[in-house]
């Protein structure tokens, strides 16, 4: 990993050359003419932009993770060489009629597919990283270069995926705003790169990758030319291009480049469709663990984590278990937090007092907890149940469909924040152990108010 370190030391002299010596191979006649052509094309305006991109903001952007450093100094060797083979992905697309195999498709995206799949599993190695924020700012906005195999509309493709690492980039200047401005600046460069792209798509590739719209050639030239002799090898059955209401597939398609793919992409149904289910959009993370960063060319299995339950300093670790019912923390002090990742199924009973709780990827959890200090957070979830004998000041929803939330008399005071999830409720104790359920408004209408101030108000189709 060191080496690919120093290997991307000069990124800030024009990266596209980069791309041409990936390209390259021993001993081939006629290269002063092939770099006369490139360069030729590098100049039409649907290249000229793109490049662009690299040589300005993501130059900048490399600079910024090298002065931060550890792991993020690390991804950004990905991200960077990510790049640049979609730039010369793009250089041979303009040139090439779209082939009507699409396991030419399939050869042409691998030097992408396998950087988007390290970056993943990167950032979900390294879950404890104090850099874990920004490196999930980065691998929640990557699967924005999917755009290339998005039609009709690829730009709002881009726009959902800026989104999502919005999520972790305001937790990145949450932390060190006030702290280091190197960290806010590094935040601002990864934001411009994804608008810069999106605004990039929208002007030249509006309905989706603009095949062929100069100097069209064979697509077996395309093939011979786009892949980089020491890409590993890796076979694909099938690829589909969808259209946008299936994007979770998107990624899914391009991952599934890197491994023996046993099945090929079956039309999406409603329930794995982003527009219906939010909590989808954490999927680039999930999958990660079908991809190890150093494994080899013909390993294709998926790894199958233990459970765990463990303190590890002053917090709590509790993760991948699945249909338990008595999983109990009971040694508990105000300095702990509570972190529970990818349990399904399961019930948890924290007592005592705890500084927070949080859960993250879990499905059909009920937790059962005394009074925590700050907060209980939910990210990424689906069907929670918690239930606060005490106090919580605190309740945070984030991407979450289905959380279901039990109070105590003495938390009537509790605060929630929601954003981006759904069926959510606040139970309230109304005696002899029944309760009142109050729906959280999922649906707002706002207006200008004398024209001059902004009112938001639950819309009353919501039924609140």
């Amino acid at each position: 990993m060191d080496t690919s370190v120093k290997r991307l030391d000069n990124l800030n002299i024009r990266l596209e050359s980069v791309a041409n010596n990936l390209q390259s191979s021993s001993g081939k006649t006629g290269t002063s003419h092939k770099n006369s052509s490139n360069e030729h094309v590098d100049n039409l305006p649907v290249l000229r932009d793109y490049n662009a991109i690299i040589n300005d903001s993501l130059a900048s952007f490399v600079t910024h993770s090298r002065k931060i450093g550890g792991e993020v100094s690390i991804m950004i060797d990905h991200v960077a060489r990510l790049f640049v083979a979609q730039q010369e992905f793009l250089r041979q697309a303009i040139q090439t009629k779209k082939p009507a195999n699409n396991q030419q498709i399939a050869e042409f995206v691998k030097p992408q597919s396998n950087e988007i799949e390290t970056i993943a599993a990167f950032t979900n190695k390294n879950r404890k990283s104090i850099l874990f924020n920004h490196l999930s700012s980065i691998s929640e906005g990557i699967p924005a270069l999917g755009w290339i195999l998005i039609s009709p509309t690829p730009a709002p493709y881009i726009k959902e995926m800026l989104d999502a690492a919005q999520f972790y980039t305001n937790r990145v200047l949450k932390d060190f705003k006030e702290k280091d401005p190197i960290h806010v600046e590094w935040v601002k460069q990864w934001i411009k790169i994804l608008n810069e792209l999106h605004a990039y798509v929208k002007q030249y590739h509006t309905t989706g990758l603009a095949w062929g719209t100069y100097n069209q050639r064979d697509s077996s030239a395309f093939v011979r030319s786009a892949q980089p002799p020491s890409a590993p090898t890796c076979s694909f059955s099938n690829l589909q291009i969808i259209d946008s209401s299936s994007r979770t597939g998107v990624m899914h398609s391009i991952n599934s480049l890197g491994t023996t793919a046993t099945s090929h992409l079956k039309k999406v149904p409603d329930e794995l469709k982003v527009s219906k289910n939010p909590h989808l959009k954490e999927q680039p993370i999930e999958r990660s663990n079908k991809f190890q960063t150093n494994v080899s060319n013909n390993s294709s299995n998926s790894t199958v984590n233990p459970p765990k339950l463990a303190l590890e300093g002053n917090k709590w670790i509790v993760e991948y278990y699945s249909n338990r019912a008595d999983l109990k923390i009971t040694e508990t002090s105000m300095r702990h937090t509570v972190y529970i990742y990818k349990c399904s199924n399961t019930t948890i009973t924290i007592q005592g007092k705890v500084n927070s709780i949080v859960l993250d990827q879990c499905t059909k959890v009920g937790i059962q907890f005394t009074s925590v200090v700050s907060l209980i957070e939910f990210i990424n979830c689906r069907g929670m149940k918690a239930q606060v004998l005490e106090n919580v000041p605190t309740v945070q929803i984030e991407k979450t469909d289905g959380c279901h939330i039990y109070l105590s008399k003495s938390s009537l005071s509790t605060e929630f924040i929601t954003s981006k999830s759904s069926e959510m409720t606040i139970n309230v104790p109304c005696g002899d152990g029944e309760y009142k359920e109050y729906p959280i408004p999922e649906q707002f209408k706002t207006y200008l108010q004398g024209g001059k101030q902004l009112c938001t108000v639950p819309n009353e189709s919501s039924g609140v």
